[in-house]
This record gives C-alpha cells, structure tokens and sequence, in this order.
C-alpha cells in the first residue's frame, strides 16, 4: 500500500493540492548513505505537463504529522529517461529524512510541474560548472543533455569524501562532462583536498585560462560556496550575465547584494488576483504579510513552495498597480522587468493591484 494509499481509504478521495498530480513512485535507488534517487512513473495523460527544461525543479508536497510540506527538488534526469529527483538527508529535515527512511515503490506523492529559473540555455556550448554536495543535481540534467549537443562542461564537484560524492558512477561515463572533485575529509590522488572557495577558484582560473572563455558559469550548491564563485568570477572580469546560480535555502551572506525596499505604502489597497480563470478580491494594508498569505487566508490555494523568495514557485505577473517584495532570489532582472513578482514577498504599493497567476 502506497503513501498516499495509508492515508485515504479510496483512491478517489486523493485530491492533488492546486498545480500538484499524484504521481506513482516507481523506483527509489541508493546514492550515497545518506541520499536517495527517486523515479516518477508519469501516466501517458500527464506526459506533456512533465516536459522540463534542463535545470529545472519539481515541488513533491506531503503529510508529516497531519501538517502540509512543501521542497522543491532539482530535476536529475536526462533524455529519454524518467522524471527524477535527487533528495540528500538534512539535519532534521522532515521531507529529506522521510523520502530516504520511509518512501517506497508504488508510493504516491503529490508532484508539481517543473518550474524554475535555473536553465541551460542549448546555446551555451562550453560550460564551467561548479556544484557542491546535492547541488550537482541540475548540473547532473545539464550533462547528460549536453551529451547530444555539440558542447563540454568542466564541472568542479565539492563534497566531504568520494563515498559521499553523489552520482559520481554517472558523471564518469559522459564523453561531454569533465569532472574534477574537491574532497574536504580525504586525501585522494587525481582529487583536490580543498573546499571551493574563493582562493581554489582563483588558482584553478590562474592554471587555466581558457575557463574564462566559457559560454556560461553555472553554480549550485551551499550559499557560501556560491558567494565564492560569484566574486571570483567577478574579480576576473566575467560579466553577470554569463552567470547563472540556484540556491536551495534562504541567503545570509547574500543578502547584502538584494535591493532594500525604500518606500512603503501606506493605506489600504484593493488587490485582484487571478487563479486559474477565476478573480479573486481582498484587501492588504502596510500591515499585511504577503499576497499568498492573504489568498490564503481567503481560502484559496496558489502555487508555492519556499516561502523565503528562493524559488520561483509563486511567481505571477502585475497587470495593474505596483507591488514591492521585501526578497527576490530567483527572478532576473528582466522577469522584474516585465512585470513578475513572487507572490510570497510580494505586498501592494499602490490603492489598487491586479495580479495574474495564469498570465
């Protein structure tokens, strides 16, 4: 009997949470000790909703304790192979610790389309990739994609020791992907016994120039890994635009580089939020917490994830009126541009707001 299968006595009594299916498990495999792989099998009837750009990630949405769970996982499959997810154990996770201890074949969890800005664009040939534990995740999907496409990826690949490197086994076999690892507790030769930071940054950068001919830098992994990367890259003239980085917690050490809200509205506004096809009005004052909290409170259920502006699960597009958001760590600079905020940072700045999750 499945997950969802303990919980309700019919399977007709299963209803998916908004922008969630059901999905069947169909394998969970062993990465490393403390990280699993898991396997969706996508009925011929959903096929299309699951089609995913390299990069991107899933939402899985369980029950732990009778309370709601909501973590976006990147997306680790490559062509022609099933919709997959990587899911490493975290210190008191209740999500991770319960897909590595007590998911099964044939279990069903409720799983969102793919989603998420974190993209390989097919025109960036040469690539230099630098991931850290579970963040070699997308970077995994890039790879395995790039092994149809005329291109390389120079991956630097951070972890604790090679028994914890997940999918090491895999990135060896592609022809297209060159990886060299970076073991902080091990002492290995053909590996460097270092963390990725700013100083082996600079030197592998130093030993060889030509990774500043790169088409694209992708990051992924701890924040202050990423902080690393960004400087360095920075520091050695790379333009912002080349660089492309997914977090998977809510920054500290970057937050310094967001933009601070100067001016905040005050008064009531009318805000009119369209969800699938239909309009829904309340209003928000300087008071209120965020767009999805007062959908919530209505009743409703819109799209989220995070909660701490890290994904873009939320995000939904101003029609009308001007909205400020208190953190953005996953839209760019053109998403704001035109005219997308994430509905959990976002609060109104204007008497009167319509915001459209369908356009």
């Amino acid at each position: 009997m499945g997950f969802l299968d303990k919980i309700f006595k019919k399977k007709e009594d299963v209803k998916s949470p908004k922008g969630f299916n059901s999905l069947r498990v169909k394998e969970v495999v062993k990465v490393t000790a403390d990280s699993v792989k898991v396997v969706f099998d996508i009925p011929a009837e959903w096929s299309n909703q699951y089609v995913f750009i390299p990069g991107q990630y899933v939402t899985l949405s369980i029950l732990v304790d009778g309370k709601e769970e909501r973590r976006s996982y990147s997306i680790c499959s490559g062509p022609h192979e099933s919709l997959a997810v990587a899911i490493k154990t975290v210190p008191n996770g209740k999500v991770s610790t319960w897909a590595n201890q007590k998911l099964n074949v044939g279990d069903l969890v409720f799983v969102s389309k793919p989603e998420g800005n974190f993209n390989w664009n097919t025109k960036d040939a040469f690539i230099v990739a630098f991931a850290a534990g579970s963040g070699v995740t997308p970077m995994l999907s890039i790879a395995k994609h790039l092994e149809n496409h005329i291109g390389d990826m120079r991956l630097f690949y951070g972890n604790k020791s090679e028994s914890s490197t997940m999918f090491l086994s895999d990135l060896k076999t592609l022809k297209n992907t060159k990886t060299h690892l970076f073991l902080t507790q091990e002492i290995k030769e053909g590996t460097t016994n270092s963390r990725l930071n700013k100083e082996a940054i600079s030197e592998l950068i130093k030993s060889d120039l030509n990774l500043l001919k790169a088409d694209a830098y992708y990051l992924c992994g701890p924040e202050e890994m990423i902080k690393s990367g960004l400087e360095t890259l920075k520091l050695f003239g790379v333009s912002k635009e080349k660089i492309h980085y997914e977090l998977f917690t809510t920054p500290i050490l970057l937050v310094e580089k967001q933009d601070e809200v100067t001016e905040v509205f005050k008064g009531t506004s009318q805000v009119t939020v369209i969800l699938d096809q239909e309009k829904i009005e309340f209003t928000m004052d300087e008071n209120s917490n965020s767009v999805i909290d007062s959908l919530n409170r209505e009743g409703y259920d819109p799209p989220y994830s995070c909660r701490g502006g890290v994904c873009s699960a939320c995000q939904a597009k101003v029609i009308e009126g001007k909205v400020t958001m208190k953190m953005n760590y996953s839209l760019t600079e053109q998403d704001i541009e035109n005219g997308y905020v994430l509905t959990c940072q976002a609060q109104p700045a204007s008497e009167k707001v319509i915001i459209s999750y369908d356009a």
